[in-house]
């Protein structure tokens, strides 16, 4: 099915940036502007609680449907960007907001595909959570292309009632088609804060020709990253006997406990392993934060 999108592409002013390996002039080459706001806010009617959904969106970036598989009280929105794949001069912005008592599960219906850029241009996504409610953040994997040159940043604040899951996975290059991610350079900046205090800031940086691409101690040639989080509210805590259950599920993710809130799970390897541990996680975390069963998204089965 050919999609025709008839958007412009406008020059948009330099975003504010964290360090990343993309220059000033990659930067500055911005030709194609997105922007999705989203409000998840509890409405409490004579029903119960339903939590709803309000967003606005600028060029192709926008929710698909606005879903209730588990009742109104829990919001499943689907984030689609109709052109397919990330471009070099590319500018991605997401603003969420989950207002308190508000239960939101976003997702994506494919990979993010970041292009290779001959001409070298960057592309940038930034995304900024703000959470007094219930996130879930399960978007599907990006791929990083040959030559490509990008920079994402997910910026997350978290207030002492609200509770999160999310991850973030990259692929580098595209191992089915027997391309390598050999030259071009991406960035990653993933910071949490509880309360308004920093907690948690995790930075990638690498370059086709890295040498940690290979090292034992770098990457050790996988392709393919995730790095998955779970935040509890402040009156919880990590015991350890929860630990425990989450090892025993998911052993082949590395679990550390930042904080009495915050557990982070990070693993290498091929894309596919990566993906089915990452539903394998999903089903251990939701019970114990969320006090939810899994529920396998109908999306991710089409």
């Amino acid at each position: 099915m050919k999609i025709q999108m008839p958007y412009a592409r406008p020059k948009v002013s330099t975003p504010r940036t964290a360090p990343s390996l993309l220059n000033s002039e990659d930067l500055t080459q911005r030709f194609w502007a997105a922007k999705l706001e989203l409000r998840f806010h509890a409405d409490f009617g004579s029903a119960g609680k339903r939590t709803l959904l309000t967003n606005r969106h600028q060029g192709p970036l926008r929710i698909q449907k606005a879903l209730y598989p588990e009742g109104p009280d829990c919001c499943h929105a689907i984030v689609v960007h109709p052109p397919g794949g990330i471009a070099g001069g590319d500018l991605l912005e997401i603003d969420l907001n989950v207002h308190a008592d508000a239960h939101a599960v976003i997702t994506t219906p494919g990979a993010a595909k970041w292009y290779g850029s001959a001409e070298g241009r960057g592309a940038q996504q930034q995304i900024e959570m703000n959470l007094c409610g219930d996130l879930e953040w399960l978007p599907q994997e990006s791929i990083i292309f040959n030559q490509a040159r990008g920079d994402s940043q997910i910026r997350i604040t978290i207030a002492p009632e609200s509770r999160m899951i999310g991850w973030d996975a990259v692929v580098l290059g595209r191992k089915a088609s027997g391309e390598a991610f050999e030259s071009g350079a991406f960035s990653q900046s993933i910071s949490l804060s509880l309360a308004s205090a920093l907690e948690w800031e995790e930075r990638l940086c690498l370059s086709g020709a890295d040498p940690a691409m290979r090292s034992i101690v770098g990457l050790g040639s996988q392709a393919a990253l995730n790095t998955i989080w779970a935040v509890l509210r402040e009156r919880d805590q990590w015991s350890q006997e929860a630990q425990n259950e989450i090892r025993a599920q998911c052993p082949e993710i590395a679990w550390s406990v930042l904080s009495s809130r915050l557990l982070v799970g990070r693993q290498s390897g091929c894309g596919r392993a990566l993906q089915k541990s990452r539903l394998r996680a999903l089903a251990a975390l939701r019970p114990l934060v969320m006090g939810r069963a899994a529920l396998p998204l109908r999306i991710w089965a089409t």
